[in-house]
């Protein structure tokens, strides 16, 4: 079974389900916890969206999204909190396996968030300094993009299926970004 929200932002179109509120306590901080929905897992999941999960269900789950494009068998989806450009995003990145049993199955590749609200078990989450991640992590380069005139640099954690992005001027977090452990082509993968 499936099962996908919308990363906690608030559409407008996504189904009301009760709250599971168990919380996933840090292992080497007892004080921080996440509650399972809010949950970044890397190289697996950002909430209840999950990396090779059926990328079909999103919309009937999320409901439509704010900005979509597909071609030559990939789809990019991304919705806005409170349909908002300029506020938090979620977006998703799906491709079809062409002569696989299940081609006709978009996969889910890759999730972005620029959400605080979701975290790492250890609290890792957007609007940290690049020094919070690289204690969690040995992160390395691997590009960059501008975005809304800032230029931003993508740190990937190799073979951990997590990558941050990070404002080049101020050094802050404002995007994570999760995908298969060894698919390090996915974060160049351009979700903007």
């Amino acid at each position: 079974m499936f099962s996908i929200s919308s990363c906690g932002q608030h559409s407008g179109h996504e189904k009301k389900d009760k709250q599971d509120l168990t919380a996933v306590k840090a292992i080497d901080d007892t004080s921080k916890t996440v509650v399972p929905d809010k949950l970044i897992i890397p190289g697996k999941s950002i909430g209840k969206i999950t990396i090779g999960g059926n990328a079909d269900s999103l919309s009937a789950i999320l409901g439509k999204p704010d900005f979509s494009d597909a071609a030559m068998g990939s789809a990019l989806m991304t919705w806005y909190a409170n349909h908002d450009s300029s506020s938090y995003k979620t977006s998703v990145f799906a491709h079809h396996n062409f002569g696989s049993t299940d081609e006709k199955i978009a996969r889910i590749r890759k999730i972005l968030t620029t959400s605080p609200d979701f975290k790492t078990a250890d609290g890792l989450n957007t609007g940290l300094n690049l020094a919070e991640y690289q204690k969690h992590y040995q992160l390395s380069p691997v590009s960059t993009y501008k975005a809304k005139g800032k230029k931003v640099k993508v740190y990937e954690a190799k073979g951990k299926g997590i990558a941050f992005e990070v404002d080049s001027l101020t050094g802050k977090g404002v995007g994570i970004v999760i995908h298969q452990p060894k698919d390090s082509l996915a974060t160049y993968i351009n979700l903007h």
